[in-house]
């Protein structure tokens, strides 16, 4: 008798123990509006954010989006009155929201979207500032533009020549997969009565420099930076870029001009400086320039009917938060 008391001491003696060791240890939670409990630690810069002067609502939506981390790092300086418009995009980068939110006072008529996908891309800077080196100019995804340099004497090892059949002059070179596309492409539309011609291809820096230096002579700089791009910033010089036929803003009135606008990005290539988009590309409308980015991407800008830039921001599966 005195040992089945003695057990049932012990077990009440644990139980009892178990208990109030859980209870100690049981971290200062709170509940939220829809059931969720949350660690007093999530909360640890409600009373910044408050005194700043934002409500309750909005201090969840940052802490359900925005770490600690970066809540100190990037928000707790002042208020930013769009923050939680600028969260809700998908494209957000809490990194850039100082710049969001500058770009966002000058251009009020933009969406928010359109505000988020906009200063990723770099527009909220003139153009050939702020520009970056690309490391990755091997890449059929290279992105190459007025923000994005490539590094100076790069050499491709697998550039290859067009012939006549396919250029005007047979030495017009692509690098190989932009070669064979291209050669898929047009025997595609010879076979639909369309000859298309690639007057030009692959440059060296030094040629595009050149072929710069003369635009602006001949046409001042004003109309050399809208059609022409500095050395280290034209996408001839990846070798995945071609110009057709002719360099004519009459092309596009041209049956080539259509079937290409309807089938290129069958093959991988984009219309790379299309009318309208001329403030997100910094170029002006370029019927004849066509960029190989491969099939799946090029049928993505497309359907979506949107250019390079906004596609890297849109699709390119980053994470910002």
């Amino acid at each position: 008798m005195k040992k089945k008391i003695f057990v049932i001491i012990l077990v009440l003696t644990i139980i009892i123990f178990i208990y109030f060791y859980a209870f100690k240890n049981k971290p200062n939670v709170e509940n939220l509006s829809d059931g969720r409990e949350v660690t007093k630690e999530d909360y640890i810069y409600k009373d910044n954010l408050l005194d700043l002067g934002y409500n309750i609502n909005e201090i969840k939506v940052i802490e359900k989006k925005i770490s600690n981390i970066n809540t100190k790092k990037f928000l707790l300086s002042k208020k930013y009155n769009n923050l939680t418009k600028f969260i809700s995009s998908p494209y957000f980068n809490i990194n850039n929201i100082e710049r969001y939110d500058n770009y966002y006072k000058n251009n009020t008529s933009y969406s928010i979207d359109d505000v988020v996908i906009y200063v990723e891309i770099g527009l909220d800077n003139e153009f050939y500032t702020n520009i970056k080196e690309i490391d990755n100019y091997l890449d059929v995804t290279a992105l190459v533009n007025k923000y994005n340099k490539l590094p100076d004497n790069i050499v491709f090892d697998d550039l290859i020549t067009l012939d006549k059949r396919y250029s005007n002059d047979g030495t017009k070179q692509l690098r190989s997969e932009a070669y064979d596309a291209v050669i898929d492409m047009i025997e595609a539309a010879k076979r639909e009565n369309i000859n298309l011609l690639v007057i030009s291809a692959y440059r060296t820096s030094a040629r595009q420099n050149s072929l710069f230096n003369n635009s602006v002579n001949k046409n001042g700089m004003e109309h050399a930076l809208l059609y022409s791009a500095k050395s280290g910033h034209s996408e001839h010089q990846l070798g995945l870029a071609v110009d057709f036929n002719t360099t004519q803003e009459s092309f596009e009135k041209t049956k080539e001009f259509e079937w290409l606008k309807n089938n290129a990005y069958k093959y991988g290539f984009i219309l790379r400086y299309p009318k309208g988009k001329e403030f997100i590309t910094g170029y002006g409308y370029e019927p004849w320039h066509y960029r190989y980015v491969g099939i799946d991407i090029s049928t993505k800008i497309f359907k979506e009917n949107i250019t390079y830039e906004e596609y890297i921001v849109k699709f390119s599966n980053k994470s910002y938060q």
